[in-house]
Order: structure tokens, then C-alpha cells, then sequence
């Protein structure tokens, strides 16, 4: 084993290099916001205003659309796809919204801002459609060198005849949201990241979809909204229909459980972008919130408390750094029973990402103590520090006590193996890379803070108070990130640990 530290970018993942192309992303997605648009920079997904809804008989649906193509270059095919999403325009449906999700062994910043700048060029021409959301990831061993995948999420606002049956068309009837004062439509895009070679070695592909699932709602969940519809794209180097058949099944029956509506499920083979074995799942989901209940944490103020929610494992970041890790420093095999762990090491890191939509949606439905909740981080990429930034008001920080919990083994383990510090804003230590068993965090006015728990252990969590809100004198502004993708660059010690 090696005495040299490990680091996420050692591991051939560099976040910096993210931040700066969601910087330059920021700036194209927004030339396609329309006045319908309620989305501010650095929340974990995109929202947009329904217009009215009818009522009954007459009936207005949601569909959506994933949308690849093949070309010689990742800018051939954004073009491809941004225009094939035009054409679907029609006088009975039109795009309502685009998602996009880049992938790449090791990230340009610059090509991957160029490549969501051809599709703001098309989609800023009027009518718009807003560019709402998206992800760019860096999947080093997954894809080849220099090759890029790039997948469009085109959802679409249109009507139905009264005799069809929407959840057999693959559509969300908007009428049943009627009940919401100003409905109101969250989105967001993302993957599960190189856990998807975990899932492959291990033979256990099937968590995967789940995997994403729960990871989509997680997101949606951070601005109050309950999933309605979810889009599943499965890219591959060659088609295993006994994998990609038990993938189906899962994300069927995760959609079911979950109240959501499966609007399409795209496979696509392309040997010429993967690596022989290798695929990588992503999907884009839409939930519904009324506009006023929106949680964006614009009432966060000192004396606020953190409540943490434990996470079950990594859910779907830091494999690179993982099983640099533990695999090729510590030796490690996926099979291999590890005390401390309980099971085997590849149980522990294909833990399911946990859905906490079940835990947190009734307290959003109560007056209280459902509106003592000020703020919603999903502690994904970039651990407690990126992903809490996200979410404080310019004039705030936060401290987090890290004695106030204990780090499960499996992160222990992980650290042992490949010597990684604790933190290292430059390199991105453990805490930079990993969750770290805090998998959410809630921002509660204190007098709320024992109800909410409460309420929280009663759907079987345990909620620990993990920090507070204090003031930030030098009131310096918070950093963005795209909607439902990525944190981006934020001023340093916003987010204190202590």
C-alpha cells in the first residue's frame, strides 16, 4: 500500500475544472430564460411557473422526450440534437424545457461550456425554451479518451383527447394539479457517476436505476417538490440484454413505488464512446410544488440550526476516488468480507442512494412544522461544504461540528486505504469528496428543531443536529452552480467545519 496521499483529482477527477465550466454554462442557460422561469443560480434544480391548467374534460399533459444522435463530434452532435428537439414543436405540443447531461473521461472546461453554447444558441431563438437544468460529469475508465457523451431531456407541454389513457401514452395529466394555487414544475438531470463500474464488476446493475431515482427526487425534494415523471437513458458499449432488461425492471418499479410516471427509457450502444463493458445511467425527472411553497432559502438567518440525515454509504459520488482507494492502493476485492464493514466490500459500496421524499414530504404538507424548514441541501459532489453553500443567503455561513456525528467504516476504510486527508480544498480530501453519512441537511428555525426530528424518527431516520447559521460579516455572495447539476465556485469559508 502506498504512503503517497490520495486526492479526488489524483484519482483523475478533477472538480475544479467542473466549477469553471458551470461558471461559463450559467451564463448560455440563461439567455433562454423566459418570464416563466423562478430559478436562481446554485439550487439543485430548475423551476418553471405552469401556465393555467384546465379544468376537466379539457385536458393538458406532460411528456418527455430523451434525445441522442450519432456524429464525428460532440458539437455535431449537441447541434443534431437541439434541432431535432425544434422540430418536435407542434401546434398540439411545444417544448417546455431542456436538460442536458455531458460526460467525459477527463473534462475541458471550455468544450463543455462551447457544447451547452450551441444549444443556447438554438433554444435562445424565439420561442424559447428554457435551458432549465443540467450535469456534466467526468467518467475516467467508463468513457474513451476524448470521447463525449452528450444526452438531451426535451419536456413538452401539450393536450390529450379525453378517451386516452395518459399513464399508457407515457404522459402526466397536469389536471391533477389542480390543487396547487400556482403550480409550479422542478427539474433537474443527473447520473450515478462511475458507481456504474462497481454495479458492472460486481455484477449488480439493477440498483443503479434506483440509484439515480433517488438521487433525482433527492434534488427536486431540496425546493419542496414531489416527483411526477422521471426519464431513464442507458448508454453502453454494447448491448447486455439480461443487464439492461433487469435496469428496466428496477426503474419500473422504483417509478411505481414512487408515484411517478416513466416517460421514456432510451438504451443507446456506442462502442466508439465506451469502453468494452462499461455504461453509464442518467435521467432527468420533473416534480410539482405551488410557486408561493417554493424552498429556495431566501428566510436562512443566524441562530438557524443543521439538521443532518445519515446517508447510506457514498449513494452515487467519490467512486473514482473510492476504488483508487480501495481497490488498486488497498488491494481490495469487490467479494471480499470486510469486518468492520459487515459484509462484503461490495455490498457496502453499492448501498441503494437513500430517497428521503418519504421522510420530509409530510412535514412540507403541514403548516407547521412543515414551514419551519428554511432550506434543503442534498449533500452530493463536493460533500457538506459545496452543496450547503449552495442553498445560504450572502449575508450567512454556516459552522458544522464534525464530532457531532460518526462517519460510517466504510468512509474510515476508504481514508485508511488511500492515505486521503480530511480535507484539502485544492486537491479534495474526504470531506471535499464524500458525504461523509450526512446524505441531506435541513436548515430549521430552532424552535421547530425538536418537532422536526421527531417527526423525521418516526419514519424511521435519525436526525442529528450537526451545526447552526451564523452571521457573515463581509457579506460576500454566494456561488452558483446549474440547476439539478453541479455546485460552482463559491467564496472560501462559507461553510465552516469545526
Amino acid at each position: 500500500m502506498s504512503d503517497e496521499s490520495l486526492t479526488y483529482r489524483a484519482s483523475g477527477v478533477d472538480v475544479e475544472a467542473n466549477l469553471e465550466a458551470n461558471r461559463r454554462i450559467q451564463d448560455y442557460t440563461r439567455r433562454t430564460y423566459t418570464g416563466q422561469v423562478l430559478t436562481r443560480g446554485g439550487m439543485f434544480g430548475g423551476a418553471l411557473r405552469l401556465p393555467v391548467v384546465p379544468k376537466p374534460p379539457k385536458r393538458s399533459v406532460l411528456s418527455g422526450r430523451l434525445v441522442a444522435a450519432q456524429g464525428e463530434s460532440p458539437e455535431q452532435v449537441s447541434g443534431q440534437i437541439a434541432r431535432s428537439c425544434r422540430s418536435r414543436m407542434s401546434p398540439d405540443s411545444r417544448p417546455f424545457a431542456f436538460l442536458d447531461y455531458l460526460a467525459v473521461a477527463r473534462l475541458d472546461p471550455d468544450r463543455a461550456a462551447d457544447l451547452v453554447g450551441i444549444f443556447s444558441e438554438v433554444f435562445a431563438a424565439p420561442p424559447r425554451i428554457p435551458i432549465i437544468g443540467g450535469e456534466t460529469a467526468e467518467m475516467p475508465d467508463v468513457l474513451r479518451e476524448g470521447a463525449w457523451e452528450v444526452v438531451g431531456a426535451l419536456f413538452a407541454a401539450g393536450s390529450a383527447e379525453p378517451q386516452v389513457r395518459v399513464e399508457e401514452a407515457n404522459q402526466i395529466d397536469l389536471s391533477t394539479l389542480q390543487g396547487l394555487g400556482q403550480p409550479t414544475l422542478v427539474f433537474s438531470m443527473d447520473g450515478v457517476g462511475t458507481k456504474t463500474k462497481v454495479g458492472v464488476a460486481a455484477g449488480r446493475t439493477a440498483g443503479l436505476a434506483p440509484d439515480i431515482i433517488h438521487h433525482s427526487l433527492d434534488d427536486i425534494l431540496c425546493q419542496g417538490a414531489r416527483g411526477i415523471g422521471f426519464m431513464l437513458y442507458v448508454g453502453c458499449h454494447h448491448r447486455d440484454e439480461q443487464l439492461l432488461e433487469s435496469v428496466q425492471a428496477a426503474a419500473e418499479q422504483c417509478c411505481r413505488s414512487n408515484g411517478m410516471v416513466l416517460l421514456d427509457l432510451l438504451i443507446s450502444e456506442k462502442p466508439h464512446l465506451y469502453l468494452p463493458g462499461e455504461i453509464d445511467l442518467c435521467g432527468a425527472i420533473v416534480g410539482a410544488q405551488e410557486a408561493g411553497r417554493l424552498i429556495q432559502g431566501d428566510s436562512i438567518v443566524p441562530g438557524d440550526l443543521l439538521i443532518g440525515l445519515p446517508s447510506a454509504g457514498l449513494h452515487t459520488n467519490g467512486y473514482s476516488l473510492a476504488r483508487k482507494a480501495l481497490l488498486e492502493r488497498g488491494g481490495l476485492d469487490l467479494d471480499q468480507h470486510i469486518g468492520e464493514l459487515g459484509g462484503t466490500l461490495g455490498q457496502a459500496l453499492l448501498e441503494p442512494h437513500r430517497n428521503y421524499a418519504p421522510a420530509i414530504l409530510p412535514l412540507l404538507a403541514d403548516g407547521e412544522p412543515g414551514g419551519a424548514l428554511k432550506g434543503i441541501a442534498h449533500i452530493t459532489g463536493g460533500g457538506l461544504k459545496d452543496n450547503l453553500e449552495r442553498i445560504l443567503p450572502p449575508t450567512v455561513r454556516a459552522e458544522i461540528r464534525l464530532d457531532s456525528w460518526q462517519p460510517p467504516p466504510i468512509f474510515q476504510l476508504i481514508r485508511r486505504c488511500g492515505n486521503i486527508p480530511l480535507q484539502d480544498p485544492v486537491g479534495k480530501g474526504m470531506y471535499e469528496s464524500f458525504n461523509m453519512g450526512i446524505g441531506l441537511v435541513l436548515v430549521v428555525a430552532p424552535e421547530y428543531s425538536e418537532g422536526v426530528r421527531r417527526r423525521i424518527r418516526d419514519c424511521g431516520q435519525e436526525p442529528v443536529v450537526i451545526g447552526r447559521v451564523v452571521g457573515c460579516a463581509d457579506g460576500a455572495q454566494g456561488g452558483g452552480a446549474r440547476a439539478g447539476g453541479s455546485p460552482a465556485a463559491a467564496p472560501e469559508q462559507r461553510v465552516l467545519l469545526l
